[in-house]
């Protein structure tokens, strides 16, 4: 009878599993088309009917603080793209989306840049849009009293964010994880390096790196395959090409053995514990069994066993969670809590051994059963607004991702054993590389 149970048991599972699949192919695939514009654009769509709405993105590779000497400069040039341009003033391009009902805006990351437009997908709606995001693209004027403007602000949010003990635990983790990798730069803002930051330093940046061949767009929404190439065409046309330029490729991130350290703090009461490490490539051959991984061991909130060790057991922490963020070559693999300061070695202690304990042994049955029903069922949320859509689909024009990446998740995740996440963990996290930054503890 008990034999009956289990297999009546399994057999709702699977079938649970197989339900949320089935639901996930039939509701929410992406059909994302990849092709090359007639101007050797890459151009990435997915058409979304349901509201005449369009997102649009055009992405810089390369444009981010990884590039150059000087890490605040990325997020500067992006900044000012939408504070002016040859035909509007700053007010003027505001008026201007207003009148229009549409939204530009621009930001940059570690790898890249990205320069956002949201607009209706009514034809001459969409057509002014694709016409303003094209003047700020191509002829922003970097004005010199509006960057010095930005530049005040820009030092002033960063003296506040050096108040808080999560910004400082994530910088340093950032410099220990990366050193004299590029990935470190955005790390080593500084005032000294925003305030040096010439209007010419911008211009050149943008010369640089805002050209036609370097641009990838992406869209989503209320457009046919036709349209969306008019459109990807009429937003770029006129930046400049530079054949001959050459793209640097990211250097490998070198594996380190692990390092820690403390910074002063004077909260009286907690500390911030980060424990880091460069793990995951965006196109990592282990990134099935490396997420999925990582949502049991702290990345899926109440159900995961950091929480359950630290927090429930242990008494040790308030929250404790673990994320990957991919990159193109290792992006951070990360373990953050906060702590009372008398409490915080002891905190560490434990969370390295739960650490090394998964990476050793991987997870139990349940705990990827779990892991399974929720990754799987919630997978479609994912990709409900055409806002979440875009990001994916640019990933897999920028990235040259296969096309059906997220379409296949589901059935990726559902074949996973617990076995393959075992010797996985056991190949890529070794703890003994694991950085450790500890603020304000004892």
């Amino acid at each position: 009878m008990r034999r009956n149970k289990l297999f009546l048991h399994s057999a709702a599972r699977i079938l649970l599993t197989a339900v949320l699949i089935w639901g996930f192919q039939t509701a929410s695939a992406l059909d994302i088309q990849r092709w090359q514009t007639p101007e050797g654009n890459t151009l990435t769509l997915s058409e979304r009917r349901e509201l005449p709405t369009v997102h649009l993105r055009v992405v810089f590779k390369g444009a981010g603080t990884a590039a150059g000497a000087q890490p605040d400069l990325a997020g500067a040039v992006a900044a000012m793209l939408v504070y002016g341009t040859q035909k509007y003033s700053e007010d003027a391009l505001r008026d201007e989306s207003n009148r229009l009902g549409i939204s530009i805006d621009a930001s940059a990351g570690t790898e890249n840049s990205a320069v956002t437009l949201v607009s209706l997908s009514r034809p001459d709606t969409l057509n002014a849009a694709a016409d303003l995001l094209n003047e700020v693209l191509v002829r922003p004027v970097f004005d010199a009293a509006v960057w010095a403007r930005e530049q005040r602000q820009a030092v002033t949010a960063l003296k506040q964010s050096e108040q808080s003990p999560s910004f400082l635990a994530d910088r340093a983790a950032t410099l220990l994880n990366y050193g004299n990798h590029p990935y470190a730069n955005g790390a080593r803002s500084s005032e000294a390096g925003i305030m040096g930051l010439s209007r010419d330093d911008l211009a050149a940046f943008h010369r640089r790196f805002y050209r036609r061949d370097n641009a990838y767009v992406s869209i989503v929404g209320d457009v046919t395959r036709g349209q969306a190439e008019a459109l990807a065409g009429r937003i770029l046309r006129g930046l400049p090409r530079q054949p001959d330029g050459v793209r640097q490729a990211v250097p490998e991130v070198v594996r380190q053995a692990g390092r820690e350290q403390r910074i002063p703090f004077a909260d009286k009461e907690q500390a911030t514990v980060v424990m880091s490490m460069p793990l995951l490539g965006i196109d990592d051959p282990d990134r099935i069994a490396l997420t999925v991984g990582n949502y049991i061991l702290g990345g899926g909130g109440f159900d995961s066993r950091l929480m359950k060790i630290l927090r429930d057991q242990e008494g040790l922490v308030y929250g404790v969670s673990s994320s990957m963020s991919p990159l193109a070559e290792k992006g951070p693999f990360t373990v953050s809590f906060t702590t009372q300061k008398s409490g915080a070695d002891r905190a560490l202690a434990v969370a390295r051994r739960v650490l090394a304990d998964f990476a050793a042994q991987g997870p139990t049955e349940a705990e990827l059963q779990q892991a399974k029903n929720y990754l799987i069922g919630s997978h479609p949320l994912r990709f409900d607004t055409n806002a979440k859509v875009l990001p994916h689909i640019s990933s897999v024009g920028v990235y040259q991702l296969p096309a059906d990446r997220f379409d296949r998740y589901p059935q990726e995740v559902a074949a996973l054993t617990a076995d393959e996440i075992r010797r996985v963990w056991q190949r890529r996290v070794d703890p003994s590389r694991m950085n450790a930054v500890l603020v304000g503890a004892q």
